[in-house]
């Protein structure tokens, strides 16, 4: 028994002995590998980041070429091992097929990635709402979308679902129309009204000449009459407006002592026969 013992472990030694520089090469390979893929990736980031390339472009080429090198080192590694490099790339091709097939939702983010890469429905840093979700796009990488809120959470989106839905972005266009709604109460004087509105308007530094603003009456309601106001803006300057007038028209109406009426119902009692 401590004879055959001994053989085995003499035999054991051998194998070692001659895969010992295989293993440490294939290690080392891996090792310095994964260093210069992730320096690769790095540099070519800041290349693009210089070259003043679409965030959304930078990220999604960085992701998908980070994967790509590490499953070269992985394959250099094998083949150091003395494995066939033919057979792990057919054993890949096949499995990524399985896994393909099994995962074709994740397939269909890549592919949706790519679809958002080079055809621009929207860019990192624009303003999107989809869904009920509104956010300021922060990455685009492979499989998913990053957006930030305006309370500062971040929301991830599968790629998929931006390419088959419908989205709006709000930071597509240079300009934007701001609709505003002011109730006042019938014993008010519209004419006033429309002029203390144009007035405001004319004096925000906020507010575009160009398409020229609109004031009017838009609805007769029970207890108040509804004056429709459209203003025109840069993008970036949206909601700086719509808070600038909110507080702006509060003020100037109380100062002309024009109020905003409630809800009233007026009560006629018929007196008894």
């Amino acid at each position: 028994m401590a004879f055959h013992f001994e053989n085995y472990w003499q035999q054991l030694l051998k194998t070692l002995e001659a895969g010992l520089p295989k293993i440490i090469g294939a290690l080392l390979i891996l090792g310095i590998g994964w260093w210069l893929s992730n320096k690769v990736v790095h540099l070519m980031f800041r290349a693009m980041q210089r070259s003043k390339a679409d965030t959304g472009i930078v990220t999604f080429l960085c992701s998908l070429s980070r994967s790509l090198l590490k499953i070269i080192v992985c394959i250099t590694a094998a083949a150091q091992l003395g494995m066939n490099v033919n057979t792990i790339i057919a054993a890949l091709g096949a499995a990524g097929l399985t896994v393909g097939l099994a995962m074709k939702d994740s397939m269909s983010n890549i592919a949706s990635g790519a679809l958002i890469i080079f055809t621009h429905p929207f860019r990192v840093g624009d303003y999107l709402s989809f869904e009920k979700i509104e956010g300021t796009v922060e990455r685009i990488e492979i499989m998913f979308t990053s957006l930030r809120t305006f309370d500062n959470k971040e929301v991830v989106i599968p790629n998929s679902k931006l390419t088959a839905s419908t989205i709006t972005n709000y930071s597509a266009m240079t300009t934007r129309r701001l609709d505003l709604h002011y109730n006042i109460g019938y014993h008010d004087d519209i004419a006033k009204v429309k002029q203390l509105l144009t007035e405001l308007i004319e004096s925000s530094p906020l507010a575009l000449k160009e398409p020229a603003p609109f004031v009017a009456v838009g609805e007769h309601n029970d207890s108040s009459v509804t004056m429709e106001v459209r203003i025109w803006c840069k993008t970036e300057d949206f909601t700086a407006l719509y808070f600038d007038m909110q507080e702006k028209v509060k003020l100037a109406f109380d100062e002309a002592r024009i109020h905003f009426p409630f809800n009233q119902l007026d009560v006629h009692v018929k007196p008894e026969d």
